[in-house]
This record gives structure tokens, sequence and C-alpha cells, in this order.
């Protein structure tokens, strides 16, 4: 196969309406592992730890020239033009939506397809707006035949005039008066506004959930080759230029089951995850001598931030805020929960010191190593949680 091109059903494109969503083989089964060793952690770390073929004190991170190389930036514009032919089926309906998880790309995606399309996106309101209920930034949208939201989880607040500028926002798009949209929409914001505003009959499309063997073949083809890169817990190839080894997809089945299909999350496992070997001159064994191939390594893909069971009901509620808002900013927290301003910093302080959460552009979100643990706690604590 030539260098860049992509089967079709290898793509990692597919946009699908989101009731024909599935996620990856064996998701149910990597959820019921997580939660097994999640309770035993404490018993068969040291035990599991000895059983890796490959110890971590034996490898080091890459440097940055090489994951530039190895693990680049997802370029989400094959993502807009795969929009671009999904919304054909929709040519009269005033509003789509376009779906994904945190870190899913979303945003990316719409602003990408945007710009193709020549289309205007509607600036985002300010915590002053969105505080006061104004909607001034609605009026924006009159003004265009064609307009696009990259992040709808910008434009609302849960709080009591949080919502009234996405609600008179979709109800006059809906009815009619505002030209046709495609609206970006993080997965958790879409779930709380079908609840809060009412979303019934607005097409969602998403991007379909990946296989450990399309991870395989976006990896390789992100790196413009096929590395090899080895699993420090079997010691077998993830990925390899053998394309006849069908077992090497296996590891990459088990992150795809983990990370239910999305290609954004899987992506920052494979780039912090990834390590090389300590010693400059080591060499692995006969099979990545003969290849030829830099010797890579992926840390135990599984063993993310876990939250304790434990986690008491300020810091599992901030969670769940910080999920349908799509990231907050600190002065936003007050807004939102219903604890003093002095406790909400609290308990983010402990949780970003835990990395359950990160920092992007001032806004603190679940970090994306932690994700998984954190929608499953919220799933059996019976949150409402996002259909992706």
């Amino acid at each position: 196969m030539a260098q860049g091109s992509t089967p079709a059903a290898l793509s990692p494109w597919n946009v699908v309406a989101l009731d024909t969503f599935q996620t990856p083989e064996h998701t149910q089964a990597s959820q019921w592992r997580r939660s097994w060793r999640a309770a035993t952690t404490w018993m068969i770390g040291k035990e599991a730890s000895e059983r890796q073929a490959k110890r971590e004190s034996e490898l080091r991170a890459l440097p940055e020239v090489t994951l530039a190389h190895v693990a680049p930036p997802i370029d989400w514009t094959p993502a807009a033009s795969g929009l671009e032919q999904a919304l054909k089926a929709y040519r009269e309906a005033p509003v789509v939506l376009f779906i994904s998880p945190p870190h899913g790309g979303h945003n990316a995606v719409v602003s990408h397809w945007a710009a193709q399309q020549e289309v205007h996106c509607l600036a985002v309101p300010t915590l002053k707006e969105l505080v006061d209920g104004s909607l001034s930034w609605v009026e924006n949208a009159a003004q265009a035949k064609r307009w696009a939201i990259p992040a709808l989880e910008r434009h609302f607040l849960r709080h009591t005039n949080g919502l009234q500028g996405v609600r008179e926002l979709l109800e006059r798009a809906l009815g009619g008066r505002l030209g046709q949209s495609v609206i970006g929409c993080d997965s958790w914001t879409y779930a709380y506004l079908q609840h809060a505003v009412g979303l019934e009959g607005v097409p969602v499309l998403t991007l379909q959930g990946l296989e450990g063997e399309q991870l395989a073949h976006y990896f390789s083809q992100a790196a413009g080759g096929c590395p090899t890169v080895y699993s420090t817990r079997t010691g077998k190839s993830i990925l390899t230029s053998d394309s006849d080894q069908k077992v090497v997809y296996k590891e990459l089945q088990r992150l795809a089951a983990h990370c239910r299909g999305h290609l954004g999350i899987a992506w920052h496992y494979w780039r912090e995850r990834l390590r090389e070997p300590a010693e400059e001159n080591s060499t692995n064994d006969a099979e990545e001598t003969r290849s030829g191939a830099q010797e890579l390594w992926l840390l135990d893909a599984l063993a993310d931030a876990e939250l304790p069971a434990d986690t008491g009901d300020l810091a599992t509620l901030l969670l769940h805020t910080l999920l349908i808002h799509g990231g907050l900013e600190d002065q936003a927290l007050e807004h939102v929960l219903p604890f003093s301003a002095h406790e909400t910093l609290n308990a983010r302080f402990a949780l970003a010191r835990r990395n359950i959460l990160s920092c992007k552009q001032g806004r603190w979100q679940v970090a994306p190593m932690s994700y998984a643990s954190v929608r499953q706690l919220l799933e059996s604590r019976n949150y409402l949680v996002d259909p992706l």
C-alpha cells in the first residue's frame, strides 16, 4: 500500500449518526478490568510490576523532537471533509450537531469545516455575558444565512442566567429564524443540554469508534511509516512492519477499548506512554535487530490515574461540572457549584495535584489520562454521563 493511503475500513474519519456509534470490541471487559484493578491495586501492585516484560526504570521519555515525529499532533482536517460528506443527508435541517468526548476534536473539526466552507463562526461570549444572561452574542447569528459554533460548551453556564443565551439561540435556530448552522459540542454538554434545554429532532453526528487495527494504522501513518513498538507488559510487538502479524494489534485493541474508540484520548495515551531504552546503545532482541527499526516501548496503556472509591461528593460534583462545561476557569466555578470558593478551590487543587485535572488556556478540565476512570466513577454513582 502506498504511504499515506488509507483503506476505507481503516480510516479514523468515518462520520456517522450518533445512534450508529459503536464502542470497540471488549470495551465492557476493559471497564470491568479497570474496576477490579482499582479495587485490588494495593494487593497486586508489586506482583504486577514484577511480571512486566520491561521495567520502566530501564526506559526514558522520548525527546520532544522525537515525539514530534513519531506522535505528531492530530490533524483533524480529514474529519472536516468527512463531516461535509455526512451533512449532505441533512441539507434541510436548520441545525446539525457534531459531538465528541473531551479531547475528541469537535472544536477543531467544526472550525476546519467552517473555514473550508467559508462559514462564519459566532464569537464566544464572555463570562460576564453568560452570568448576566446577555443575548448580544445570539444576535450575531441573525446576520448570516449559514453560521457555525465550534464549541457550544463555551456558550453556556449551569446557572440561572447562564442558559438563557443557548436556549434562545436553539429556539430561534430550530424555528428557522437563523438560517442553517453546524454546531460542535462536547458530548457531556450535549447530554446535559438534552435535559436542560431539549434537543429533540436535532441531527447529531460523531466520529465512529475505532478498533485496535485502525489505531495501529493511524499511528503508523502519522509517524510516516511503521516504527517498531513493544509492550512493556508482554514484550510483544504492538506495531511492526510485518502487516501479516494480526497479533500485533491485540495490545492496541486493549487501548481502543479503554478509550472507548476515541482517537483524541488514545493519542494522548500513545504520546504520554511511548518510551525508548535508557541506554543509547542498548539493543532489544533478535527481532528488533533484524528489523533495523528504532526500538520504542509503550508503558502499560491502562495504568492511568485512578480515582479512589471513597472520592468525596464535592470532588465528584466538581468533576461532573467540569465535564458538562468542557472545562472552566477558576472564576467561573463559584457560579456553578453550591460550595464556597474556598471549598471549591481546595478540591480543585487536590485533583490537580493528583493529575486528575489539567489546565489548558486557563481552563481546568479532566485530564486525558484520567478520563476513563472519571467517567466510570460518575456512571457508577448514577450521574448523567455522555452517550459516547
